[in-house]
């Protein structure tokens, strides 16, 4: 199983916490990674480049972060109707 195969069966938080994890590696120390989690035996790991990252995350949709994530929570307590409230508007 090469890299981006791998990367496709993990859940898009896992990616990003590959991509956080490993920021140092990528840009400073040769641009891959030879990743370890303990899904592989002992000495051998999946070589992730990150092109590959990027590509798989471009297919998974947008999560929010977040500042996104309270303006989206704001929104809908705004448009919520209380029990308190009037029915008529």
């Amino acid at each position: 199983m090469n890299g981006i195969d791998w990367l496709r069966t993990l859940h898009t938080k896992q990616i990003l916490n590959i991509k956080n994890d490993c920021y140092e590696w990528f840009f400073h120390r040769g641009g891959y990674v030879i990743y370890n989690n303990g899904d592989f035996p002992q000495g051998s790991g999946i070589k992730i480049t990150y092109e590959e990252l990027k590509q798989v995350l471009s297919e998974r949709p947008h999560v929010p972060n977040r500042a996104e994530t309270k303006g989206i929570r704001k929104k809908a307590a705004k448009q919520k109707v209380r029990s308190y409230q009037s029915s008529k508007f």
